[in-house]
């Protein structure tokens, strides 16, 4: 009985570690680090223009011809501070990232830059153009990076929620003032 339940449980393993091996993934060094090409990230002009330190936050996320951005997690190497692992400021070191289910083909990046826990709670915030590529490694060694393609890019103050509904009311009030002259 003892054997048999061994058995199974280890028959369980195999299968579940056999399906998770025959599921494609790529690869892709994230880092605007290693390029000939500027790929600075700042502040917009109106925040001083000042290259993004440590306290910034890098995500890449990916698409697979046309469908929605998905973005990876820390866990995958999609998420890295800004300034670090020997990085000036203005530059990411993410290390090797894994894209789940690729297999082969036109894949899309685009990264995204935040100073808060996340991309959609952060007040300094923006995004790289997107960046098409017609492949990325497959198998056990990752090869290249998202290369010159990726360009500098700012980030910028999002207006808080209630800073816009106050601009709303006093646009209305002001609308309304005048039409009863």
């Amino acid at each position: 009985m003892k054997k048999s339940i061994v058995a199974s449980i280890i028959g369980v393993v195999a299968t579940v570690a056999a399906i998770e091996s025959s599921y494609g993934q790529g690869f892709v060094a994230f880092n605007n680090y290693y390029s000939s090409v500027d790929q600075t990230v700042r502040t917009s002009p109106a925040l001083g223009g000042n290259l993004l330190g440590s306290s910034y936050t890098a995500q890449l996320s990916y698409s697979f011809g046309g469908s929605a951005l998905t973005p990876l997690t820390a866990a995958q190497g999609g998420v890295v501070s800004f300034n670090t692992g020997g990085a000036p400021a203005g530059y990411f070191i993410g290390g090797v990232a894994t894209i789940p289910g690729y297999t082969s083909g036109a894949i899309t990046f685009q990264v995204s830059a935040y100073n808060g826990i996340d991309y959609a709670s952060s007040t300094v915030r923006g995004q790289s153009a997107l960046l098409n590529l017609n492949g990325i490694a497959t198998g056990a060694l990752p090869v290249g990076d998202l290369g010159p393609g990726l360009v500098a890019f700012t980030v910028s103050s999002v207006p808080e929620p209630s800073t816009l509904a106050l601009i709303g009311l006093g646009t209305g009030a002001l609308l309304f003032l005048r039409r009863r002259k």
